[in-house]
Formats: C-alpha cells, sequence, structure tokens
C-alpha cells in the first residue's frame, strides 16, 4: 500500500511540473529508471530466496532441464 501512495505522490509531483510547464523529459527518464531499477531488486531477491529455500531439492531451477 505504501509503494501504491508513493506512486501517487509521484504522478501528482509530474502533474505539477506539466501545469507549470516544467515537465521535462528527463523527468520521467527518471521516474522509469527508479521503478526498472525497483523491478531488478524484486526480480534478485525472489531469485535469492528461491535458491535459498530449494537449493539441493527437486524444485530447485535447472536450466539444463529445460526443455
Amino acid at each position: 500500500m505504501v509503494d501504491t501512495l508513493e506512486f501517487i505522490d509521484e504522478l501528482k509531483e509530474l502533474q505539477a511540473l506539466y501545469h507549470s510547464g516544467d515537465l521535462r523529459d528527463f523527468d520521467f527518464h527518471t521516474k522509469i529508471q527508479k521503478y526498472e531499477a525497483d523491478v531488478a531488486r524484486f526480480e534478485s531477491e525472489m531469485e535469492s530466496q528461491h535458491e535459498l529455500f530449494f537449493s539441493g531439492t527437486p524444485f530447485a531451477y535447472n536450466p539444463k532441464q529445460e526443455v
């Protein structure tokens, strides 16, 4: 829920920049980079958790087993 509230605040910030005429491509680029980094961090943490819990079990990910 906190992430959603932060996202709404960032959208309001972009909206205010738009209304004042100060909105630039850089503003969008910065926000996009932030969310892409968040997704990359989340994916990395999920992979680490999966490896931690399933290492040495039949559920461990092994790309050689893929068809």
